[in-house]
């Protein structure tokens, strides 16, 4: 049973605390927002360092640094992996187009480096600097960038239920991006100061200044990203999601009602955006809202039923007909083998490509549907195969 004081991994809602972080830090003179990453991180460079030093701490905050989404996608478990080398040596491969400004790019590798950037200037732990600037002087207790807290029991998705329980060593600096954990109570903490100050209310302690920068877009941009924050057209609404591999968060800001809104849910995949938008709804007068995404990924497990019977069938033929092994000189069934083997493999590349994540992400975030794809890739070429084999099978024992 949940409890008050519970703690929640907050995901990519972490990107909100590390933005203000930056900004406190810019308030003390340790760094501006438009110096230079390579200012901070020496080892900072792309591929041509003409557009890598023109990249700003701005860059990183708004995601327009030209750091793709995929290499955010990466995820430790082993503590000694140093994401600093990681970095200043896969970045050497970034090929971009010299223009003005690097377009939008939502990717976790940006708030990875502003924790190093945060660490750097202040020569602590991101860790201590959280506590120090922010949780500590809100009095969020329940609040920290500690990856070994104890959190609530979480779980992961085995068709339409959340019945895998998860447990799994995290990486600490992947918390500026992702793996800050905290409460509800804090959550509500948290936004109030936030809105308060945009709000121009004493009841913070946070300045003014800084609250409209984070929820302030970037002008003639088409990005809704602020720093930290994405931010609806109108500037009505500021929000945020977060996923882990056993969390789901979402969290709003509504200056014009006075009112912030969280979501914490200790399952990943789960509907915080539906739960969240339909107490928004409420709060507008506008009802319930009643529209649900389509997770088609759910179902992957009866697809790999259905492939595991018609290879058990497949496989019984075989025994039936003697096992035969000769090739055949027939155009329909070579055509049926490649389109088998065509599909497997395209299932195997494609399905994690539409989510911007590698087969290994998927396996970490949804192993029910990461797996079904290996193993529905797997009866696929076992199957055509099989079936290929059948044929000529048939056709010498007729």
């Amino acid at each position: 049973m949940q409890k008050k004081g519970d703690k929640y991994l907050i995901g990519s809602n972490s990107k909100s605390f590390t933005a203000l972080l930056i900004l406190m830090l810019q308030d003390q003179g340790k760094l501006h927002i438009h110096d230079s990453v390579s200012k901070y991180l020496e080892w900072f460079e792309y591929r041509d360092q003409n557009i890598s030093g023109k990249i700003t701490i701005e860059d990183l905050l708004r995601h327009t640094s030209g750091i793709n989404t995929e290499m955010g996608r990466t995820f430790k478990t082993d503590t000694s992996f140093n994401y600093n080398l990681y970095y200043a040596k896969i970045l050497k491969n970034l090929d971009l187009k010299n223009t003005p400004e690097q377009p939008y790019s939502y990717s976790n590798a940006n708030y990875r480096l502003l924790g190093l950037i945060i660490e750097k200037v202040t020569n602590k732990r991101y860790e201590e600097c959280l506590a120090s600037y922010i949780t500590n002087p809100m009095q969020l207790h329940q609040t920290s960038a500690n990856v070994n807290v104890d959190l609530i029991n979480s779980y992961q998705y085995f068709l339409h239920y959340p019945i895998l329980k998860f447990n799994s060593n995290l990486h600490p600096q992947e918390a500026p991006s992702s793996l800050i954990s905290s409460s509800v109570n804090d959550m509500a903490t948290y936004l109030r100061h936030i809105m308060n100050a945009y709000n121009k209310h004493p009841n913070t302690l946070l300045n003014q200044d800084t609250a409209q920068q984070l929820v302030t877009r970037k002008e003639n941009s088409t990005s809704k990203y602020g720093l930290g924050w994405f931010v609806n057209n109108d500037s009505s609404v500021f929000y945020h999601g977060g996923t882990n591999k056993s969390f789901e968060s979402h969290m709003y800001i509504i200056p014009s009602l006075k009112k912030g809104v969280i979501v914490l849910i200790n399952s990943n995949q789960a509907p915080d955006l539906e739960i969240i938008n339909g107490i928004y709804g409420i709060l507008l007068g506008k009802g319930y809202y009643n529209n649900s995404s389509f997770a088609y990924y759910r179902y992957l497990p009866f697809v790999v039923l259905f492939l595991l019977i018609l290879f058990l069938f497949q496989s019984w033929t075989w025994k039936k007909t003697n096992y035969p092994r000769e090739l055949s000189k027939k155009v329909m069934p070579n055509i049926l083998l490649v389109i088998g083997l065509t599909l497997a493999i395209s299932i195997l590349i494609y399905i994690p490509k539409l989510h911007r994540v590698s087969i290994k992400t998927s396996l970490q975030f949804d192993p029910a549907s990461g797996y079904s794809i290996l193993i529905i890739s797997l009866f696929l070429i076992l199957t055509s195969i099989l079936l290929y084999l059948n044929s000529t099978g048939k056709k010498k024992t007729s």
